[in-house]
């Protein structure tokens, strides 16, 4: 034994004094290696795109294979979304992180597009959100089953007419009324509170949309899970969440979510027993699941499917406009003002503030895959689309376009009192838009309205709107907040 750990010892020293001298060596051979590879690949992929009968599509300048333009995407999105499209046009082409991306800018186009090639496909995308989400590798089934089945129920149930009759946002207001009480209780108690404003947004909207799907029994004290998938989302969507210790904390948080969904449908799910105040929606959901033969713990990832796309758009909505009246005291003065007297289903001024956060604010956008080699006419202008590309509908192009929207880069409150203008769509368009679109809006505009009623909202240190940073495609909001919100009772 004693030979066998000074051999051990002899071996370690020995690789220790030649470790550099390997790792230079392979250096040497590896790094012209890959940099062929890398220019191969890119000048292949260039001349592969190249069809006799059609135009590329404008591809994006980049001298950085595979890279391409990732950091100046995550860096100022809107600037890089809003300069490409003057330069390019309404369509154009980038490389980010290896994947080639087309970014159609102007409403309309998407659908323009599905309709002239049926290999378009919207589940590649869904499937991989569905596992980064989840944690469940074998996610397909799970997509087919949302896509097919459970969308054209929620389509029914959230259209304009459908939200007012469901009584969602009945029990989201009870919900949100409930924990403002429980806030006006505190501040009494122990006075006025800090804290960051992302957090004051996304605990409360958290605690009301998932009594308005989920009822009562649903296991609100599963919030800090959410909270960091949330903040996680793009690493559990890259390759980087199946690597050791980088994001441990997210895929516990995500295990998490997954076992408290599982304890809230166990009883209905084996037993047959009854879920208090499910909405229609979930319950639904729920039945169609079943009769689909998914596994209970795939019918809780569908779950949180649900429950993430029902809170991320509006959180990050809800926020942006907080941050805005926060920063300008003419705008909070004039919404406190019509909120104090009218009901946030009749009053104008706050209308008009969501629809303009709608167009200023970022969500995830809509995304295809192109399945199959296609030509496509746009503007009457044949491109030749190759397959592998991923498309997706970018708004912020159009949103801030000057010949839309006057002085684009200003938040007007009074902007869509002309109702002339174009209604802002960053929710997609075609046949797979956000069907919780319409309810989204009334939740943001309820939130704002209670909040303005309950309590004076403050800045504590500087008042400067937060430059909305983007992990890939994702809006990162929890990332970008630099605002410290002191809440106190309404004088």
């Amino acid at each position: 034994m004693a030979a066998l750990l000074r051999d051990t010892v002899s071996f370690s020293k020995q690789f220790n004094d030649t470790f550099p001298t390997i790792v230079f060596s392979l250096a040497l051979c590896t790094f012209p290696a890959a940099i062929s590879y890398l220019f191969l690949a890119h000048y292949g992929n260039a001349h592969k795109s190249q069809k006799p009968s059609a135009l590329p599509v404008p591809a994006v300048e980049s001298w950085i294979p595979w890279i391409g333009k990732s950091v100046q995407l995550m860096r100022d999105p809107l600037t890089f979304i809003v300069e490409s499209r003057r330069k390019y046009g309404p369509l154009f082409e980038m490389t980010t992180w290896g994947s080639k991306l087309i970014v159609a800018t102007d409403p309309g186009m998407l659908m323009s597009l599905e309709h002239q090639c049926k290999d378009l496909n919207p589940s590649t995308s869904r499937v991989d959100a569905f596992r980064a989400l989840t944690g469940i590798h074998d996610s397909e089934r799970m997509t087919e089953v949302m896509g097919t089945r459970i969308m054209p129920v929620s389509s029914k149930i959230l259209s304009p007419s459908g939200t007012l009759k469901s009584g969602l946002m009945e029990t989201f207001n009870e919900r949100l009324m409930h924990n403002f009480d429980a806030l006006t209780a505190e501040l009494k108690a122990n006075g006025p509170k800090t804290m960051r404003l992302s957090e004051f947004i996304s605990y409360h909207l958290f605690c009301a949309s998932t009594n308005s799907l989920f009822g009562p029994t649903f296991p609100f004290d599963s919030y800090p899970h959410y909270a960091i998938i949330s903040s996680s989302i793009q690493i559990l969507h890259s390759p980087m969440a199946n690597w050791p210790f980088v994001a441990r904390k997210a895929r516990r948080a995500r295990q998490g979510m997954i076992d408290a969904l599982i304890k809230y449908t166990e009883d209905w799910w084996h037993n047959g027993g009854q879920i208090e105040g499910v909405s229609q929606l979930v319950g639904q959901s729920l039945i169609i699941m079943k009769e689909e033969n998914l596994s209970i713990e795939e019918a809780a990832g569908s779950l949180l499917i649900s429950l993430w796309g029902a809170l991320f758009n509006v959180s990050a909505m809800t926020y942006w406009l907080t941050a805005q009246l926060l920063v300008d005291e003419k705008i909070y003065t004039n919404l406190r003002e019509e909120a104090v007297d009218k009901h946030y289903m009749e009053a104008p001024l706050l209308e008009s503030a969501a629809l303009e956060t709608l167009r200023t604010g970022s969500v995830p956008p809509p995304t295809r895959s192109v399945d199959a080699d296609a030509e496509i006419v746009v503007d009457g202008k044949r491109y030749f689309f190759q397959k592998g590309s991923r498309i997706i509908s970018e708004m912020s192009g159009y949103h801030y376009n000057p010949d839309v929207y006057a002085d684009p880069h200003s938040f007007k409150l009074e902007r869509f009192f002309d109702e002339s203008l174009p209604r802002p769509k960053p929710f997609g368009e075609g046949h797979h838009f956000c069907r919780g679109m319409h309810l989204a809006k009334l939740e943001i505009k309820s939130f704002i309205s209670h909040a303005l009623k309950h309590f004076n909202l403050r800045v504590v240190g500087s008042k400067e709107l937060p430059k909305l940073k983007r992990a890939g495609l994702i809006p990162d909001v929890l990332g970008s907040d630099n605002i410290t919100l002191e809440v106190s009772l309404r004088d």
